[in-house]
């Protein structure tokens, strides 16, 4: 590989301008220069050794991508296509800035207030986690921090966030049914905190029910266990008393699609017996039959706005929205019986 010298001589410049090049320090490189270099760096496939740009700035140029969640049993956090979508689109976006990211999963709110602490970063993400811990680390950290899918106390802090319309959401589904005839639904929740997305998704629902003079009842509400065997138990009751129940409406696709397949081989049709909704919009509504009807997200979009965000936090840019909710969108598939013909 070639040396900053040497790509220095091809580009007719010193090796310190190629070094701020490398170290992105280019308030004194022109324009012309910066496409230039940036040109022959590419074309010698040139690649920044991490010790010296650490040890040439005070910004490490890591971005730390924290993911708070436990994952499935058996599984890893990653094997999840929400999580490896958006994954990698901040990847993506980190590296087209310049900066390199570094990632860590963890269920350990400790965990996360400890690393948020010690690493030597450029900036942090942090995912899904929960308000009582934003709040510790929005108090200790000193560096550029944004959230995604996070909900935070009203405790007069500022939080940078990029979260989705959850609640819009939840009453997307809710509102459909509803106009099918469904007016019995149990909400199958990815988690048990108080102030969070499945919450919000749920609320949405109360709306929808609300509006057309219906209540649902908190029971309705379940989270729903991480552990296959567990979750295998709980689609047996169902299936032995699908009325009880009423429609599905998973707070994910993953959970939706494996409960649909797990009724089906036990000789439950969808939606002729029992109706599932799932949430995400992700590969496993799409491979399911019947197709599952569930709310779009963009997850790559998702992912390519926090670190936008970030990078102007690190710049020191005016943000004017600080708490972003993208939108979301119904997509009907053929996982829901329409009962209002009778």
């Amino acid at each position: 590989m070639a040396t900053i010298k040497q790509i220095a001589d091809k580009a007719g410049v010193s090796p310190t301008t190629v070094s701020n090049v490398l170290h992105g320090n280019i308030g004194k490189v022109s324009p012309s220069t910066l496409l230039h270099v940036k040109a022959i760096l590419k074309s010698e496939n040139y690649t920044p050794n991490m010790g010296a740009i650490m040890l040439a700035r005070n910004n490490s140029r890591i971005i730390g991508v924290i993911m708070f969640m436990e994952p499935r049993r058996d599984e890893t956090v990653l094997e999840d296509p929400f999580s490896s979508t958006i994954m990698g689109a901040m990847e993506a976006e980190i590296r087209k800035h310049g900066y390199f990211m570094m990632i860590h999963t963890t269920s350990d709110e400790a965990e996360v207030v400890r690393l948020a602490g010690t690493w030597r970063l450029g900036g942090l993400v942090l995912v899904w986690v929960p308000a009582t811990t934003s709040r510790v680390i929005r108090e200790n950290i000193n560096r550029p921090v944004v959230f995604v899918d996070s909900y935070f106390d009203d405790d007069g802090i500022g939080y940078h966030n990029i979260g989705l319309d959850d609640e819009q959401g939840g009453y997307e589904i809710a509102r459909h049914l509803l106009t099918k005839g469904n007016t019995s639904m149990t909400f199958l929740a990815n988690d048990t905190v108080a102030i969070g997305a499945d919450h919000a998704r749920f609320n949405g629902c109360c709306r929808a029910f609300s509006e057309r003079g219906l209540s649902l009842s908190e029971s309705r509400y379940m989270p729903i266990s991480k552990d296959s065997v567990e979750r295998r138990r709980f689609y047996h009751r169902v299936a032995g008393d699908l009325a009880s129940f009423g429609t599905l409406v998973f707070s994910a696709d993953y959970y939706a699609a494996e409960a649909m397949m797990y009724l089906q081989d036990n000789g439950i049709h969808v939606p002729e017996d029992i109706s599932i909704t799932g949430f995400d919009d992700n590969v496993f509504s799409r491979i399911v039959r019947p197709g599952l009807t569930t709310v779009h997200q963009d997850v790559y979009g998702k992912g390519q706005a926090a670190i936008s965000m970030l990078m102007k936090l690190i710049k020191g840019e005016t943000i004017t929205e600080c708490d972003v909710r993208l939108p979301v969108r119904l997509i009907v598939r053929g996982s829901v019986r329409d009962r209002s013909a009778g």
